[in-house]
């Protein structure tokens, strides 16, 4: 295991959210370790074929990437653009079960956003 690949795991593993290539470069640069953006992708397509990681598409937003470590949903700031993993199963795994039976449909995967605005951002 390389050094940058270890150090983004840990990025990773510490991060609350998704995480886009050039967040995770800067990250690295605090962290006093150089990798060019060639290699950020190139790490990141590895741990997404693994199965480590997975691309999250979030609506206007870039590329980006998270732990493939249970399935997360999002919230999504429109004031201030944070965005904030939530964990949400209640009755999903119904529903698909229903697609299925109902749709003959195979749910292989889904994304789930909610936008609204935080806690920070909400006038009282």
């Amino acid at each position: 295991m390389t050094r940058v690949r270890k150090a983004i795991l840990e990025i990773f593993r510490l991060a609350k959210d998704p995480m886009t290539a050039s967040r995770i470069m800067e990250t690295l640069s605090k962290r006093r370790i150089t990798a060019n953006r060639t290699t950020i992708y190139r790490e990141l397509a590895f741990l997404n074929e693994v199965g480590i990681t997975r691309e999250v598409h979030i609506t206007g937003r870039g590329r980006s990437f998270e732990l493939k470590d249970g399935h997360r949903h999002h919230l999504i700031c429109l004031s201030c653009d944070t965005v904030k993993s939530i964990p949400f199963d209640e009755h999903l795994d119904d529903e698909e079960k229903r697609l299925l039976r109902d749709e003959r449909f195979r749910v292989l995967d889904h994304s789930l956003e909610f936008y609204g605005l935080c806690e920070k951002c909400v006038k009282p």
